[in-house]
């Protein structure tokens, strides 16, 4: 019985986990390449000033960002998509 329960709940929890699909990891990926530019400008025009600290602290959005672009890397890559960040960045350019 216990058994039965614990194979039950583990099917619904697995049936509830959504991955996105490829066209939706691929939106994902151009919105992280363009966020990721933007705050990149902003972070050196503050460098310029000299303001280190607020610097710092976009740098710390940039490397979460990058965090999150890498997953979306890696799920597009197992969906069979070669160079996945370089596309986007490809497509984000115009």
């Amino acid at each position: 019985m216990l058994l039965f329960v614990g194979a039950a709940l583990a099917l619904t929890v697995s049936a509830q986990t959504t991955t996105p699909t490829k066209k939706e990891a691929e939106k994902d990926m151009k919105k992280d390449v363009k966020i990721i530019k933007e705050e990149r400008k902003e972070r050196n025009k503050k460098l310029a000033k000299g303001q280190l600290k607020e610097a710092s602290k976009d740098q710390k959005d940039i490397n979460a960002t990058r965090k999150h672009q890498n997953a979306t890397k890696k799920h597009l890559k197992n969906k069979g998509v070669k160079r996945p960040v370089e596309k986007a960045k490809d497509e984000v350019k115009p």
